[in-house]
Parts: structure tokens; sequence; C-alpha cells
């Protein structure tokens, strides 16, 4: 059903408004009135959209009606018949915005549609910019109450932050302590020395992280760029595969190592990439049974990119889930098997390892595949550029 505009004709001369309803009656729901009084109690009864009126009428001159109009239902559109005689008064009346336009007695019927045509329209701009205007009110309250909700939510960040930083860092500065003091003892015997230099030099590491993640947090900065420097290839395979000595005695198996001799450096930032090779590790012995073999071995091609692998001869990665991999929590949906070990066989925890080692390598403009079968094994293997590009990657991967 089409809503016809509503037009609200007032003039004292009954014949005039009769007339101007039959001319009209097909385009608009016509209203009528023979006094300014009876016009006004109309339009707090009815939705007009535009208002008509005679200038000279025997209570108040139109211009007098429809600047009332105008301050008490302003959305009105208003329009004045007028005489020639009246026309500066008129003129007056529309430059001081209480009459939108006038038409002249007597009107041609094509020019007073065109005329109501040009009101309703302004009449619907009107209204669709009053909309308009409280949707962003809206909106903009809305957003106000977000931004409020966003402040409190960064202060109490903020606040979490401190504490975790506090609660991580008093663990850390205990093991750093007592592992040096136990290390500086020098009456331990092998490997016992070695594991406490392996714990007091991670745990050190581990203590940087923290201070630089909760400085970047604090800051409200959550990337930085790389820092890379030559690092030799071959120190820093021997280095991955010291980390993880310990946990590969204590599951009887065997690691090789197979270093070409002419790997030179790579330029990279040696803590991520160490963190990277050795995430493969602990991979490879994790789905390895106990007495199995790895291998680390690592190659330099003609074009100066380095191949590092690492190969396992574990339970391998079915063809479902060699896709998803790399994907982040990816476990291979067996809930059953999560545990927090770091190296008992076929024990998964949060998915993040994988991830994280390719994005470490991507950072480093290189690239990490995987090739496995079901019951033989896997092998992962990382490739760097010779010259790859320093970048600046997601947050969660650059502290």
């Amino acid at each position: 059903m089409i809503i016809k505009p509503c037009l609200l004709v007032v003039d004292d001369e009954p014949d005039l408004v009769q007339s101007v309803k039959d001319l009209l009656r097909f385009d608009y729901r016509v209203l009528g009135a023979t006094r300014a009084l009876e016009g006004l109690a109309l339009l707090g009864s009815e939705d007009v959209h535009v208002v008509m009126s005679d200038q000279r009428m025997p209570e108040m001159t139109g211009v007098e009606f429809l600047k009332r109009v105008k301050d008490t239902f302003p959305d009105a559109i208003r329009l004045l018949f007028t005489a020639y005689a009246d026309l500066n008064a008129v003129t007056d009346a529309i430059n001081q915005g209480n009459v939108y336009r006038y038409i002249s007695k007597p009107w041609e019927p094509d020019e007073l549609r065109t005329v109501l045509k040009q009101a309703v329209d302004q009449h619907r701009l009107q209204a669709d910019r009053k909309r308009l205007i409280k949707e962003v009110q809206e909106k903009n309250a809305q957003l106000e109450t977000a931004n409020q909700e966003l402040q409190k939510a960064n202060e109490l960040k903020r606040a979490f932050i401190k504490v975790a930083s506090h609660e991580l860092r008093t663990p850390l500065t205990i093991v750093m302590g007592l592992s040096e003091i136990a290390y500086k003892q020098g009456r331990l015997p092998a490997p016992m020395d070695e594991w406490l230099k392996q714990i007091y030099e991670a745990s050190s590491r581990l203590n940087e992280r923290v201070d630089l993640m909760v400085k970047l947090l604090l800051a409200g900065k959550f990337e930085r760029p790389l820092r890379p420097a030559d690092v030799p290839v071959a120190e820093l395979v021997r280095g991955a595969a010291q980390a993880v000595h310990s946990f590969v005695a204590e599951r009887r198996q065997k690691l090789a190592l197979d270093l070409a001799d002419d790997l030179g450096t790579v330029r990279v930032e040696r803590d991520k990439m160490h963190d990277g090779i050795v995430q493969l590790l602990i991979n490879a012995i994790k789905f390895t049974p106990d007495g199995g073999a790895i291998r680390l071995e690592a190659r330099r091609a003609a074009d100066g990119s380095v191949a590092i692998a690492v190969s396992d001869t574990g339970k391998g990665i079915d063809a479902d889930s060699l896709g998803r991999i790399f994907d982040p929590f990816f476990t291979r949906f067996d809930v059953s098997r999560h545990a927090s070990g770091t190296f008992e066989f076929d024990r998964r925890g949060l998915g993040l390892g994988l991830t994280v080692v390719k994005a470490f390598v991507e950072m480093h403009g290189g690239q990490v595949r995987v090739e496995s079968r079901v019951n033989e094994g896997s092998t992962f293997t990382i490739s760097l550029p010779p010259t790859p590009p320093v970048t600046s990657e997601a947050a969660a991967w650059s502290v």
C-alpha cells in the first residue's frame, strides 16, 4: 500500500479549499481548514508533510500563521498563496525561513503540482537527514560506550601484565640464581654440570623474552623488526642438538648430525632460528618411539641457500593431517593425548610449536616443508635464502 503525502490547505474561502482537495485527491491526502487556529489544531493531530496557507486571513496573516507552524511543527514544509500586492511581505518571510515557496494567485494546476512535488521532496530530504543524524548519534553513543569499555579493558590488561610479569620473574629469578650457584660450585659429576649450565642459559633467555614481551605489551607495540646477524650454520645446528641432548638420552634414542663442510654463515636472528630447530627436534623426539633414530643435517645449495632438515623414524603423519600440520592449535583432534610434557612419546601440547617454527622461518624469507609416511617417519626441512629480507611480522612471533 502506497502512503500518500499529507497536505494541509488553510484558506478562509471554503470553495478554494475544496477545489484544492478535488484537484489533488489522487496524489495527496488533503486536509482542509478555513481558520488558522483550526489549521494549527490539525497539525497537532495529523502527520502533515506540507502546509499551504493563504496570506490574507481574518485571524492572522499567512506569514504569521506559517511562522507559528515553523516554531511548533518545524518538519512541515510551508507554502504561501499570495497576490502580487503582498509580494514584499512574502519575500521577507522566505528570507527569514518561515516560508519555503510562494504560489501566486490564481495558480496554474501544473505549476501547483510542480511546487508541491518539490515541497514533498524537501520534506523527505529533511526526514532522511534527521534519521541519518539520529543514527550517527546512536552510533557515536555506542562507540563512546565501547571506547569506555576498551579503556577499562586496557587498564585491566596493563594490571594483568604487571602481575603476570611478577609471577613469571619470581620463579625465573630463583631458577637462574640457584642454577648459577650450583654450576659455579664445580663439584658436580657429568652430565649434571652440563645440565645446570643449560638450565641457567635457557632461563636467562626466557627472562630476556619476558622482559621484552612486557615492555612491548605495556607500550602497546606488538611488533619489532628482526635483528639478524651472521651466524655460523654448524654452530647454530650443534647448539640446537645440544639443547635436546638430555631428552634424547632419556628416551634412549640416537641423534645423528650430518653437517656439510661448506656451510659457512647464514644471516638470521640467532634465538629465533635456534628455537625453530629445537622445536623440530622436540617434535621428532615426541613422535619417535623409545630407541628410535633422529637425524639432523644441514646443506648449502649451489645458489647459496641453506637447508636444515630433521628426520625421524617415528609414527609419521596421516594424509588428512599433513596439510594442516602448521595450523595454530592443530593437534590432530586427539584430545586424549594432550599433555604438558616436553618429550614423552606421542604426547601433544597446544598445537603451536610448528606454527611458531613456520612463522620464525618465514620472517627470514625462508620456507618450511614436511614429508611423511605413516609408521615410517617424517622429515621437516627449513630452507633459508642466501640473503633473506629483513621484515617485521606479527607480534605473537616477534618477541
